[in-house]
């Protein structure tokens, strides 16, 4: 079959029979019924969804993801230093790093439901490089025999350059493709989409405030008298009022007012306050949309000193780690590391490191409880390890089935009946 016969064969999943705001990839912008056209650069304007966005990628991209086997003799996990993912995770292509990388991903993800990265391979197909394009410039393709393509339309001549070796179709297995929740089961759902109309009310919020004050729309007050002035004395008393009350040099003077003037400030008006209170409700809507807690934007109105805390945790164990997990899969997925006995693992511990005090206390009770070395604990902690301190402590008062300790001294607690020192390792 010809490459032009091969290319009309195949059926676009973006096709306009498909429902365009689950699916659709070439859906770049979604206009409102505010009238505001929602994409990933206008959705971005709005700060609350520039803090949704930005919060998430960045904190995922912390966790540096490392790859393991396990050891057969002590089923400890041992870092697969001789696999090609080992550097490739640590700096995935020749201009980014790994923050850089997920950064993006992330962002892609998080708008239009889809992170892509090109693999690039060498000649034993061996994972070499790992390209990731935006997912406006990408494309699915579906053959007539179910296979997977993408296309990848290069935007700028990095891209073209780096891309200039992949074939006009790239089979699914060379693309590192993220998808969010779908409906299809091959492209996810783009957020920003779906969210059209929250998204583009927050928008609208903004644009009209900032005309509003732009225009200068409204008065701070008015000054009036029963007498009649002329429109050069009207213009002076204006241009008097203004210099003796406008500045922060004029704060807390008193004016002296002539001929009958009177000062009425304008109060904010009910429509005012239930305008300012629309605004506050938008980003609470923006925060649904990733499940983001309220106070991490911002908004402390129902957050107190004792469930902040709480909140934090939560953002991790319920909104984060869903991100770390799809990662997780697609990576075995994508190559192949379940038949490998290998697995991907993320260090969540830069976020939910604790406060120094509770830390050292966590990190007692994990040494007194035998979880962890005082070696380390040292480690945790930042400071140099002490091969001396990286022996397993147990409380004299333990002892375990079978022993004959009393556990009223340390000579001989925890020791099981009939053990001698050689035999515990000592």
């Amino acid at each position: 079959m010809g490459l032009l016969s091969r290319l009309i064969s195949f059926w676009r999943a973006d096709d306009s029979t498909q429902d365009e705001l689950l699916w659709n990839s070439n859906l770049f912008s979604a206009e409102s019924v505010s009238g505001v056209q929602v994409n990933q650069q206008t959705a971005l304007n709005s700060t609350a969804v520039l803090a949704c966005v930005t919060m998430l990628a960045e904190d995922f991209a912390k966790l540096t993801p490392s790859i393991y086997r396990i050891d057969p003799d002590t089923g400890a996990r041992v870092p697969a230093d001789d696999h090609p993912l080992y550097d490739l995770l640590y700096q995935p292509n020749d201009w980014q790093n790994w923050f850089e990388f997920a950064e993006m991903l992330m962002c892609s993800l998080l708008l239009r439901g889809n992170g892509y990265a090109v693999i690039c391979r060498n000649g034993r197909g061996d994972p070499v490089k790992l390209v990731p394009v935006n997912a406006d410039w990408v494309a699915l393709w579906e053959a007539p025999d179910g296979e997977i393509f993408y296309r990848c339309t290069p935007n700028g001549l990095h891209m073209m350059a780096e891309l200039r070796k992949e074939p006009f179709l790239i089979p699914a297995e060379d693309m590192f493709h993220l998808r969010g929740f779908s409906a299809n089961g091959l492209l996810g759902a783009s957020r920003i989409a779906l969210a059209k109309e929250a998204i583009g009310l927050s928008l609208a919020h903004e644009q009209q405030a900032s005309r509003w004050f732009g225009n200068k729309a409204t008065l701070s007050g008015v000054l009036s008298t029963d007498q009649k002035l002329t429109a050069d004395a009207a213009k002076r008393m204006a241009q008097d009022w203004k210099d003796a009350k406008g500045g922060l040099q004029n704060v807390g003077k008193i004016a002296v007012l002539e001929q009958g003037l009177k000062y009425m400030p304008i109060a904010m008006t009910a429509n005012d306050i239930q305008y300012i209170s629309s605004r506050t409700f938008q980003l609470q809507e923006v925060a649904r949309i990733w499940r983001i807690p309220l106070h991490l934007l911002g908004d402390l109105t129902r957050s107190t000193n004792n469930n902040i805390s709480q909140q934090s945790q939560e953002y991790v164990n319920f909104t984060l780690s869903a991100y770390t997990e799809r990662w997780r899969w697609k990576m075995h997925q994508t190559f192949g590391l379940r038949p490998q006995k290998l697995f991907i693992d993320f260090d969540l511990s830069t976020l939910i490191r604790a406060d120094e005090t509770s830390l050292i206390n966590n990190n007692a009770r994990a040494i007194t409880s035998s979880q962890m070395t005082s070696e380390e604990a040292r480690i945790r902690l930042g400071m140099d390890p002490k091969p001396k301190l990286g022996k397993l402590l147990a409380p004299s008062n333990l002892s375990s089935p079978g022993s004959n300790a009393t556990g009223a001294g340390a000579d001989g607690g925890g020791r099981p009946e009939g053990t001698t020192d050689s035999e515990l390792g000592k």
